[in-house]
């Protein structure tokens, strides 16, 4: 895709360029994906050895999720602007995310139900049919479950799924039709956000739809449509100025200094790196490593399986009993954190190559054209 001016294109015809690929949009979904997957490691290192991960620094990596957020919102607008307002394009959309979300979701979490088929013995009385189902198809239910039970992240695969069918009401309807009920949805959220409305606590279902995370969805599509359809000169400088609010983010998540919303300390830093991101790549060519990029191929199958390698790797540890010995020399169990978190993403890189790359290229090629 083309750039722009920075007054709007009227030309309905030339509006929507070739679409150019932007590396770094790729490079920072691995960046994301890095950032959850050293917030888990903290999280496992506190469970399993009662010790921080890389001295607790990387505890707003939660915010990877942030980013994730933002950056589906905006790659599935760019990508798929064009489908907007033809139905006939709704099933090669929908067979196109189903490929890239379930299949090898589908393998992970089985993997791993297999791996823990003791643990889930012990928990047959808390889980019953309709759980293994909800978690199949990514259909919202309680973290603690997914945790304990399932994929932890899948929770995020649940607003990543909803955000697609809201996209397909775009495609099939009318303006006229999905407006409204696009609005209407936008003003709940917002009631909840300032506390007017508040879902029950028990109602899974009602926090998830009035969730402030869908508005992180929304801030990437505003972002695909400025870069779409305006000339942004000044990517280098929106880049230095993202990154500089996601930094005060991070401290602010440490010493919390303002109780801000996330939509605000990392939505808003996400959406302007990416803007950033996409302007820079659209006005000049930027070489980047083969390795970066390839991080960002991974990034799902990172997402997905590093939660098992890490926990599985401490326990390892655990039981051949070097724990001790490690802990006994800070420098030594900050190489151990980072082996930990090396091997989750070898981990992921290989699943993806291995397994995730070749499913989805078998299973496209199954794609209904329009």
């Amino acid at each position: 895709m083309t750039s722009y001016d920075l007054t709007e294109n009227t030309d309905n015809q030339s509006r929507y360029m070739t679409k150019k690929k932007l590396n770094l949009i790729q490079v920072f979904r691995g960046v994301a994906a890095l950032l959850v997957v050293l917030a888990h490691g903290d999280l496992i290192f506190h469970q399993n050895l009662n010790r921080d991960f890389l001295f607790d620094i990387f505890g707003f990596g939660g915010s990877g999720v942030d980013f994730f957020f933002v950056l589906s919102g905006f790659i599935i607008f760019y990508v798929n602007q064009n489908d907007i307002g033809k139905p006939f394009k709704l099933r090669e959309f929908f067979f196109k995310r189903f490929v890239r979300i379930y299949p090898i979701y589908w393998i992970v979490l089985t993997g791993k139900l297999l791996a823990s088929v003791n643990s889930l013995y012990s928990n047959t009385q808390e889980l019953n049919l309709i759980d293994y189902i909800k978690a199949y198809l990514l259909f919202p239910q309680d973290r603690t479950i997914l945790s304990k039970s399932f994929l932890g992240v899948s929770w995020t695969l649940s607003y990543e799924i909803f955000f697609y069918l809201i996209f397909c009401l775009l495609i099939f309807l009318k303006p006229k039709f999905y407006t409204p009920i696009i609005l209407t949805w936008f003003a709940g959220i917002f009631l909840n956000l300032i506390g007017i409305i508040q879902p029950p606590q028990n109602s899974v279902l009602l926090q998830f739809l009035l969730s402030e995370l869908h508005i992180e969805f929304f801030l990437g599509v505003l972002a695909a449509y400025f870069v779409s359809h305006y000339r942004i000169s000044y990517g280098k400088q929106l880049l230095f100025v993202g990154l500089f609010l996601y930094t005060l983010a991070a401290i602010n998540y440490y010493y919390k200094i303002f109780p801000l919303s996330k939509i605000i300390t990392f939505g808003i830093p996400s959406t302007t790196l990416v803007v950033g991101a996409a302007a820079l790549e659209m006005t000049k060519s930027i070489n980047i490593p083969f390795v970066l990029i390839l991080l960002g191929d991974a990034s799902y199958s990172i997402y997905l399986i590093h939660g098992f390698v890490m926990n599985n790797f401490t326990k390892v540890a655990i039981k051949l009993e070097i724990v001790d010995f490690l802990t006994q020399n800070p420098l030594l169990f900050s190489l151990f954190a980072i082996v930990n978190a090396i091997a989750a993403v070898f981990v992921g890189i290989t699943m993806y190559l291995y397994i995730e790359k070749p499913v989805i290229s078998l299973l496209r090629h199954q794609v209904p054209r329009s």
